[in-house]
């Protein structure tokens, strides 16, 4: 299943907690279980913005990485999902 995950960054958090908190999550996911059981993570950040706003783009199988995912950053980011599909326009265009 194909994810779209966005985080922002709860106020009153400085970057330097921010950063704390991805540097944590890092070690935290190589120890777990949950270390590549995903086909594809990519992160992406809105530049400029304040508080801290990223998306990111995740394929995996088991709804228990996401459950993870969602667990550990929720102390510093608000965080929604969004389990979504792979359409191209002219194939949403085409549908009635």
């Amino acid at each position: 299943m194909l994810y779209v995950v966005i985080g922002e960054a709860k106020p009153g958090f400085t970057l330097a907690e921010i950063q704390a908190n991805r540097r944590a999550y890092v070690e935290w996911e190589q120890q777990s279980l949950y270390a590549g059981k995903y086909r594809t993570l990519a992160r992406y950040e809105v530049v400029g913005l304040s508080p801290k706003k990223s998306f990111w783009i995740m394929e995996c199988e088991d709804p228990a990485i996401i459950h993870g995912l969602l667990e550990f950053f929720g102390d510093v980011w608000d965080v929604t999902l969004y389990p979504v599909v792979d359409r191209s326009i002219a194939n949403a265009v085409s549908e009635r």
